[in-house]
């Protein structure tokens, strides 16, 4: 018997797919970089799938400069084991 009061139960996840995107329209993530004025890092972590935490302000900037809508860069991704 457990008995821990956090019980663990997987939800899913918010997935990435700024890549693809971006590689449809030719756009490299210098050129988001300099459009935006966001770190480097941050958007290599949006681009290859990484980010932890995202911000709204972020991925307004990211649509705006990609020319996109959110549900283009990101989705939910079920449960496995549901």
């Amino acid at each position: 018997m457990d008995n821990s009061i956090i019980v663990y139960r997987d939800y899913g996840n918010i997935k990435f797919d700024i890549k693809s995107v971006m590689d449809n329209k030719g756009i490299t993530i210098n050129q988001v970089v300099k459009k935006t004025g966001l770190h480097h890092q941050v958007i290599k972590r949006y681009y290859n799938g990484t980010v932890e935490r995202f911000d709204k302000d972020v991925l307004s900037k990211l649509c705006y400069v990609i020319d996109c809508n959110l549900n283009d860069i990101m989705y939910y991704e079920k449960p496995k084991n549901n």
